[in-house]
């Protein structure tokens, strides 16, 4: 039988509010309640010891035995009447358990009250000239239950019980449904429903379980982002893949046909490819490493810069263009030194890519105080202003350029920018005067100097 964390919230409030009830009753009972005893005492034996002698003086015996009869009936209190000798009016024997607070209110001539496991109080009391004092013995350990106290007490004791109970049944309530409405949407995730949220089930609180519901929320989020990213680049692969696959096809169909000429195509055609798993294997491999600490070891952002723009010179030499080197001496920052390596040649790839021949690419190191900031430019077409803010994303590609430039993955600029913001950094595109594109990479530095120098790489 499936146990209700609900039901077990509740009866554990009731269980202990029964107990707490419970000892504090055996407590009064059984260990003596002095200041409740004194206090109920006190208004008592004063009003039972005028009551008994009137009826004593009125009614005489009778009437006497009849009053004492009814409040030990309804009260469980013993009662005794003595004359001035200390003889019991009705010819009882006195309580042996008064007669230590008899002795003292006769020595002092008041009321005295005597508490412990029986209560017993004496009181002077006089009528018609005459001089009376008397007893009750009070035994709280029998029938506590029983008489005026199960009339008066009981009734209020279950009100209090039904209150307390309401009480608990609301906060077991309150501590639940956070719960339930957690379990309701981990149960529709799972389902395939990638839209459910938790916290706005449970608006209001700012507790623990509050906290919870917000991280399951950022989970699904999460869940979400990664399920529809994954959705829309099997859609761009399968369609990135089919051109060059197509091309394939054709040139084998024409090498059927004996026309040599179509191997170079197909070779451009395999290495497009080649190059498009690379960077998706790269892109994945990130992807995994998301929220994963990355390799943090010091790296000399001139010394890898140099070397890029070394590697770059070698390419440009053959478009007739140049790589313009402009660092500052060392900049130290930590991170995964292969990780940043692939970042900035994969933008400065991409910019020897579409700058024109006759033209430059500006490589440049800048270092702060705590900030290095990289820059490469170039003296390309640039693009549209609309397609700044959409140039890191993956298999982005600006129209006109794609097709002046099919060699192109969209993947090159969206490697960067994963490799930056694992290395909380940022990234950012801005048009050149009178034209070309400026990718600002800023990364966390360690250790800078301000002296500064110059090369050019042809």
């Amino acid at each position: 039988m499936r146990q209700s964390l609900y039901a077990k919230i509740f009866l554990w409030f009731c269980a202990t509010v029964v107990v707490t009830l419970i000892v504090t009753l055996a407590s009064a009972a059984f260990l003596g309640a002095q200041p409740f005893g004194r206090r109920w005492m006190a208004m008592t034996q004063d009003l039972y010891a005028h009551t008994a002698v009137d009826f004593y003086l009125t009614s005489g015996d009778v009437g006497l035995q009849h009053y004492l009869d009814t409040l030990a009936h309804s009260s469980t209190i013993q009662g005794q009447l003595l004359d001035e000798a200390g003889h019991d009016v009705l010819g009882r024997t006195p309580s042996p358990e008064a007669a230590n607070v008899l002795a003292q209110s006769n020595r002092t001539g008041q009321s005295a009250v005597r508490l412990g496991r029986v209560w017993s109080a004496a009181s002077p009391v006089s009528g018609s000239g005459r001089h009376f004092t008397f007893v009750m013995v009070v035994h709280p350990e029998r029938n506590p239950f029983d008489g005026t106290f199960a009339r008066s007490m009981l009734p209020r004791i279950a009100l209090g019980f039904l209150l307390v109970a309401l009480c608990c049944l609301l906060l077991a309530r309150h501590i639940t449904r956070p719960i339930l409405v957690l379990e309701r949407a981990a149960s529709d995730l799972a389902a395939g429903s990638l839209t459910v949220r938790a916290l706005p089930q449970i608006a209001g609180r700012q507790d623990e379980l509050a906290r919870m519901a917000s991280a399951f929320d950022h989970m699904a989020e999460r869940i979400q982002t990664l399920i529809q990213t994954q959705q829309e680049m099997l859609g761009h692969i399968s369609h990135e893949l089919r051109s060059p696959l197509t091309r394939i096809g054709v040139s084998l169909e024409l090498l059927r046909r004996g026309e040599n000429e179509s191997f170079d195509q197909m070779q451009l055609d395999l290495d497009r490819l080649n190059q498009m798993i690379g960077e998706i294997l790269e892109l994945t491999r990130m992807d995994l490493q998301q929220g994963v600490r990355i390799a943090s070891e010091p790296v000399d952002l001139r010394a890898m810069l140099q070397a890029i723009a070394k590697d770059a010179a070698f390419e440009a030499r053959e478009r007739n263009q140049r790589i313009d080197c402009t660092i500052d001496t060392p900049c130290i920052v930590m991170g995964d030194q292969p990780l940043l390596r692939s970042c900035c040649e994969n933008i400065v790839r991409n910019a020897l890519l579409y700058t024109p021949p006759g033209t430059a690419i500006g490589i440049a190191l800048r270092c702060l105080s705590n900030q290095a900031e990289i820059s490469i430019e170039d003296e390309g077409d640039g693009v549209p202003p609309e397609a700044l803010s959409h140039l890191f994303e993956m298999f982005y590609r600006v129209g006109i350029l794609s097709h002046r430039h099919p060699e192109g993955t969209g993947f090159g600029l969206a490697i960067a920018k994963r490799i930056v913001v694992m290395h909380h950094g940022t990234i950012t595109a801005a048009h050149m005067q009178p034209h070309g594109l400026a990718i600002r990479i800023t990364l966390p530095a360690v250790s800078s100097r301000t002296a500064s120098s110059r090369t050019v790489l042809s």
